[in-house]
């Protein structure tokens, strides 16, 4: 992972900035504590980056460590309602701390609580969009987080870092920073990466950990941080808990581990299909029908698939595999599984249009 080839950074017009539960915690005597100073810090280098006339919009982590705290149990509860129930009480508290923390500098906050379902349907999540927009136009800072009391695995996003990629996509984010408790991406002798490229493969130094509040991980902010620059956004993965982390990377400074990102960016209703929906069935192709969605940007056609599996329907997601299984596509479905199966082979309709299909 050379630097040979790094790009100057990107001057930044909007930025998003993902705030871990690491971030805005530390191990105290008496167990969990929120750092109510990173709350404060954050704020006021937010406030000089809009004086640099940056839009900002931030995805906190924090309502399950805060609702920890308030009711003084060990650690994140295992249940999904124990979660559900703690996120609600630490829901209100989080807010209240950001609503403290940017007053010093005169401005005010707006939360959006979303689930994945508000982003899988796609005129909720050009809603979402138009929302986040009147927030900024007011002046207002966007302070989003998954709505953990209502979320099931059904319509959960995963972690915050998979949120921040998508909220950062949805508002045409310029750059998107994750916050996290260590430099950036380490190389196994510990010392920071400070750049990788596109043909790089950084996930063969992530160490499989998570935290004891979060549900990430560095693997969760690097899958992330890919899927975001293929969209053409700037990516940083930093320490949050060093000063300047946001506002070093709006002055362009050297801050933590950059990603290249593709100067032409997917469109946004592409990248919404690629890395937003959750794919809800497999469809195995042939070589030639492989080669042909790789290199010729064709529409993938019945004749082409060998095997189908899942239950979907028509408009879902479903992932398009090489004949040795590896993923080289997803894409909306156009017809429904049944109806599928009984055309593999043949040379029946487009399964999949090329405008709704993203290669991987």
């Amino acid at each position: 992972m050379s630097a040979l080839t790094e790009s100057p950074p990107r001057s930044i017009r909007r930025l998003v900035v993902k705030i871990g539960s690491g971030v805005v915690t530390f191990g105290g005597s008496s167990g969990l504590e929120i750092d109510r100073n990173v709350f404060f810090r954050i704020a006021r280098e937010v406030a000089a980056a809009r004086h640099h006339g940056v839009d900002v919009a931030i995805v906190s982590s924090g309502a399950v460590a805060l609702g920890i705290e308030e009711l003084g149990l060990d650690g994140r509860p295992e249940s999904m309602s124990a979660v559900q129930a703690t996120a609600a009480v630490g829901q209100g508290l989080l807010m209240s701390l950001w609503r403290e923390a940017f007053a010093r500098h005169r401005l005010k906050v707006g939360q959006v609580l979303l689930t994945h379902s508000d982003l899988a349907d796609r005129q909720r999540y050009l809603n979402v969009r138009a929302t986040l927009d009147s927030l900024l136009e007011a002046e207002c800072v966007p302070v989003i987080n998954e709505h953990d009391t209502v979320a099931t695995d059904e319509i959960a996003f995963g972690d915050n870092d998979r949120l921040a990629t998508q909220v950062a996509n949805l508002m045409g984010a310029d750059a998107l920073v994750l916050l996290s408790t260590v430099d950036g991406l380490l190389d196994p002798a510990g010392q920071l990466v400070p750049y990788v490229a596109l043909s790089d493969d950084p996930m063969a130094l992530v160490q499989s950990r998570t935290s004891s509040t979060g549900r990430g991980g560095m693997g969760s902010k690097v899958q992330s941080a890919r899927a975001a620059a293929r969209g053409g956004i700037a990516v940083t993965i930093a320490n949050g808990k060093k000063a300047d982390s946001v506002l070093g990377l709006v002055e362009g400074r050297p801050i933590g581990t950059r990603f290249e990102h593709a100067e032409q960016g997917l469109p946004s209703r592409k990248h919404w299909i690629a890395y937003t929906l959750k794919p809800r069935g497999a469809l195995t192709v042939d070589p030639g029908a492989a080669r042909a969605l790789r290199h010729e940007g064709a529409s993938l056609l019945s004749v082409g698939i060998t095997v189908v599996d899942g239950d979907f329907g028509v408009g879902d997601l479903v992932r398009v595999l090489d004949p040795s299984g590896n993923e080289i596509a997803r894409g909306l479905i156009r017809l429904a599984a049944p109806e599928l199966r009984g055309q593999v082979g043949t040379r029946g309709p487009v399964a999949i249009h090329r405008d709704d299909l993203v290669t991987i």
